[in-house]
Order: C-alpha cells, then sequence, then structure tokens
C-alpha cells in the first residue's frame, strides 16, 4: 500500500496579541529554560516604563521547569508540580508576550522565526529585531542501538514521573517472585552518564530504593537491589575536585561504578562495549545531550558540539542581532581559555549580562563583555549528604546539602514556589515518603 500523501500546513496567523509598532523594536527570545526566561524577565525590567520595546517569549511549553530538583521529584523527595512554574504569570506581571510554540524554522535573511503551536495546524511568522536564541539541548538517546526504545530519558518533568511509576513497578513485579535471579533483574536499575544529571539521579534511586522501598516489601531480599553507574568517569565536566568526593560517597553505599561504555539497549538490559550485558529492566539515559536541532540547521559558525561561536557580548558569528547562549552558546571562558560549560548557573549569568547588552544597545550605552568565573560547584547524593567546593572551601555531608537546599531554594522563582518546596522537605524529615505508583489508564472508548 502506498504512504499517504502529506500536505504541507499553511504559512499565516500571529502569535502575537498586538502587532509590533515602528518605534518598538521587538526583541524575540526563543526557548523556556533558565537562559531564556531569565533573559526575558530582567530586560523587561531594565526596560519597564523607560524603553518603548516589545518582548516576545517562545517556548515548547508553557511552564518553567526546576531541572536541578529533577532528580528530587523522580524519587518524590519533592512533588513534581513543585518544580514547575507558569511560565504566563511571570511574563505578563512583566509585560512579557508568551508563545506556547515549537520553533521549526528560523529565517536570518528575512528576520522571521517560524513558529507552530502543537493543537493547530496552522504555521506562523513572527518578525523580529533581535533574535536570543536559548532553545536548549535535547538527549542524545541514538549514539547507542535500542536507547531510544528501551532506555528511559531523563530530562523533562514527564520524565521524571515515568521513572518513579516505572521503579515502584518493578518492586511490585519483584515482591511476585521467589526467584532470586528474577528479582535480582527486575531490580537492577542502571544509570547511563555519569554527569552532573546520572550522578544526582542514581544517588536519589539509592535512597528511594534500598532506604525507603526495601522496608514495604519483607519478600524482597536486602542484596536484591543492585544500582550501577555507567560512565568512563564520574562528574566529567566538573572545573573543581569534587569528583573524588563524589565517587567517595557513592561507593561507599554499594553503588557500582562502570567505566566501560554502553554499547547497545535491549529488553534484556544495557550491553557494554566489552561485551558484558548488565540484565536490567530499568535503563536510564542521561549521557549526552545535543544542541537543539534548530540550531543545528543554521548555517553560521559552530563549536565541534554544534553550539553557535559567540563573543563576550553573546552576539552569534556570522550573523547581524543575533544572540546565543546557555546550552546554545560556545562562548570561551577568559579565565580558562575553554567554552563555559551548559549549567544552570552559567545560564543564568549569561542571561543577566545580555539583557545588559541588549540595554545598552538600545540606549546607545557601553556594552559589558561577560566575564564570569565560576564561583563553585554543589551536587546533593540525597540521604541528606551532598559534595561542595565553593570558591575552595569544600565541604562533605550535611553541611554541604543544607547549603545546596538554601542556595536552589532561594533560586526558585517566586515565593510560592519556594514555600512549596521547603513544605515537601520538611515534611519529608517527619513523615514517611509516598510510594503510591501513579499511573494513569487511557480513556476507554464507549
Amino acid at each position: 500500500m502506498a504512504a499517504p500523501q502529506t500536505t504541507p500546513l499553511p504559512i499565516g496567523g500571529r502569535v502575537l496579541a498586538r502587532p509590533s509598532t515602528s518605534l518598538a523594536p521587538r526583541i524575540m527570545i526563543l526557548g523556556g529554560g533558565f537562559a531564556g526566561v531569565t533573559t526575558a524577565l530582567e530586560l523587561a525590567k531594565r526596560t519597564a516604563g523607560v524603553l518603548p520595546v516589545d518582548i516576545t517569549l517562545v517556548s515548547e511549553q508553557n511552564f518553567f521547569l526546576f531541572t536541578p530538583m529533577l532528580a528530587e521529584a523522580a524519587t518524590g523527595a519533592v512533588e513534581t508540580r513543585h518544580v514547575l512554574y507558569p511560565i504566563r504569570p511571570l511574563c505578563g506581571k512583566w509585560g512579557v508576550e508568551f508563545g506556547e510554540m515549537s520553533v521549526e524554522a528560523i529565517d536570518l535573511d528575512r528576520r522571521r522565526v517560524i513558529v507552530r503551536h502543537r493543537r493547530s495546524a496552522v504555521r506562523q511568522r513572527v518578525h523580529y529585531d533581535k533574535l536570543v536564541l536559548a532553545l536548549g539541548a535535547t538527549p542524545t538517546v541514538d549514539i547507542a542501538p535500542g536507547a531510544a526504545e528501551h532506555a528511559l530519558p531523563f530530562k523533562e518533568a514527564g520524565d521524571a514521573m515515568r521513572i518513579r511509576n516505572h521503579v515502584i513497578n518493578l518492586f511490585e513485579s519483584a515482591a511476585l517472585t521467589d526467584d532470586p535471579w528474577v528479582q535480582r533483574q527486575l531490580l537492577t536499575f542502571i544509570v547511563v552518564g555519569a554527569g552532573h544529571a546520572g550522578t544526582e539521579l542514581m544517588a536519589a534511586l539509592e535512597e528511594l530504593t534500598r532506604g525507603i522501598l526495601l522496608s514495604h516489601y519483607p519478600s524482597i531480599r536486602q542484596d536484591s537491589v543492585r544500582l550501577v553507574l555507567v560512565g568512563s568517569t564520574i562528574l566529567p565536566q566538573t572545573v573543581t575536585k569534587l569528583a573524588a568526593y563524589a565517587q567517595e560517597q557513592l561507593l561507599a553505599r554499594g553503588i557500582e561504578h562502570e567505566k566501560a561504555r554502553a554499547a547497545a539497549v535491549s529488553r534484556e538490559g544495557l550491553t557494554l562495549k566489552d561485551g558484558r550485558t548488565i540484565p536490567s529492566q530499568c535503563v536510564i539515559w542521561t549521557a549526552g545531550t545535543r544542541v537543539s536541532p534548530v540550531v543545528a540547521s543554521l548555517h553560521l559558525p559552530k563549536a565541534r558540539d554544534d553550539r553557535l561561536k559567540v563573543n563576550e557580548f553573546f552576539e552569534v558569528e556570522g550573523a547581524r542581532d543575533v544572540y546565543a547562549l546557555g546550552d546554545n552558546a560556545a562562548q570561551i571562558n577568559p579565565h580558562t581559555g575553554a567554552p563555559y560549560v551548559a549549567t544552570a548557573q552559567v545560564a543564568i549569568r549569561q542571561a543577566r549580562a545580555l539583557a545588559d547588552v541588549l540595554e545598552a544597545e538600545l540606549t546607545g550605552g557601553q556594552k559589558k563583555p561577560f566575564r564570569f568565573r565560576v564561583l563553585g560547584e554543589m551536587v546533593p547524593l540525597s540521604r541528606r549528604t551532598a559534595v561542595a567546593d565553593l570558591s575552595g572551601v569544600k565541604l562533605v555531608g550535611f553541611p554541604a546539602w543544607f547549603i545546596w537546599k538554601t542556595i536552589y531554594m532561594l533560586k526558585l522563582p517566586t515565593l510560592a514556589a519556594r514555600v512549596r518546596v521547603v513544605l515537601d522537605w520538611t515534611v519529608e524529615l517527619f513523615f514517611e515518603r509516598d510510594v503510591s505508583e501513579l499511573t494513569v489508564k487511557p480513556e476507554q472508548e464507549t
């Protein structure tokens, strides 16, 4: 049977509630993560009541995800909704126009962006005077055969909920058998990727599985739970000495560190490059990301990882009035000579600096180059412990955990979000964590 013919979607419509005027340049910001949202809000604050400028923020999701707490959400330490915040109230407070749209293409010559809402069949064209690229990155699941089909990604809020449900479901399945080999296979949890996301998630899984779930399943042997972190090096991008501290903590808690690279993922488990297979029903993929496909498709100078080359003012090489930051920018750190690592800490500082640059360009002021030295790093390892290196001051255990909690709680976008997360943490100090499996059945046709 021949494949059905597809009809190109029409182009038309308008995202914005109000049109631009000749006196108000439109600054269009693509991306609803740390970089995009912070740039939009910081620029709006600087120009409110001072400069006639229209700021438009476009994002596929209508919420901002606080990714540093995603591992806690995946294991139930905080409610998943409490690490999300709707973008519209943030934008509305400062007069920023928001479009819940996916970006399909960028026409640099005509200065327009082609976007479309997933609920609409109409593509829309939006003109810009200045364009900010903060589209983030996507997981690289195609570097190993079977990863896209059989591994669980760990990037979005939905991923956190699926991982939590799957872990609890595997414990329920293991409780139905007395075969120790079957239990071992069901309760072997593998995280591929030993960067910040993978390390934090593995530590959180150890607390959830061995520290909480095992106590509710008396028929499951204590040694049935196996946790494997796969990666040649733990925290390979760290610029401090956190890696050694983190590895020591993980190994002390019985977490295996497998240095062989992942070769393939199947229903049976994970196959390594050296030919060994680790039987498992839960392989979670955090190994690497790639720049947004829209950014990668631009015919502009790029680094080896497809991030756009930008100068100290975030200006993209080869494109006028186009700026990039965060995961989309290969900006050189003058203190190290290497590109800045794409972390939340760097993205927030870049966003504030870019807002200053844009304000200076609009007012004819002096632009300031971005010169940021990483203040330190912190990695939460659950069980009220963490590792931290704060400008050379090294902390391990509860003090590092408390500082991490305090700093990231203060980075949440609103007071309401901070109160909700603090309440979650407080409840967990005195009460048992909820281990309900929150499955949603598909609607049945009548």
